[in-house]
């Protein structure tokens, strides 16, 4: 039983998918800024930078760690939860999920904000390039020609499916 969702958040996307976990089952949501306490196991949400989840391996240290969610820009599907997997070196006993998260680059520390200026532009000519966008496509065109924005949903659901299941 998930006892607890820990999460690691810089412009507020994490913290709000941790919250929205929070309420819908019933456990607290807490940062961990400061190493935060917790019993039993835990599902983790972190937030995405150049394939990392930032603050993972200490998460995967210091908690039981039952599920991630790593949370990004982009268009979240079960292949962007493979590639975290990879990436991250996520054991197969952990179930992965991927989730958009609002972005502002306002909020990113001086480096990564620089970084996101040259991937933004980027990222805008690839999906201008396209015919059609999907939603999260779109949410994301968004955020990469405005600096910030909010992903195509906030939904949770099939995490909360999973946390119920297991």
């Amino acid at each position: 039983m998930i006892s607890t969702v820990i999460y690691k958040s810089q412009t507020g996307s994490c913290k709000k998918i941790a919250e929205e976990l929070s309420a819908e089952l019933h456990i607290p949501a807490k940062p961990m800024k400061f190493l935060t306490r917790a019993k039993g196991k835990v599902i983790y949400v972190g937030w995405t930078f150049a394939g990392g989840i930032v603050g993972l391996k200490k998460a995967l240290k210091n908690y039981d760690v039952a599920a991630v969610v790593q949370v990004g820009m982009g268009p979240a599907s079960a292949e962007s939860a493979d590639f975290a997997r990879k990436k991250n070196n996520i054991p197969e006993n952990i179930s992965v999920f991927g989730k958009q998260g609002g972005f502002n680059i306002n909020k990113l520390p001086l480096p990564q904000k620089l970084i996101m200026k040259l991937k933004n532009k980027e990222i805008a000519h690839g999906l201008r390039k396209k015919a059609q966008l999907s939603d999260q496509e779109r949410a994301l065109l968004n955020m990469a020609v405005n600096g910030v924005g909010e992903p195509a949903d906030w939904d949770v659901s099939s995490i909360v499916k999973w946390a119920a299941e297991n």
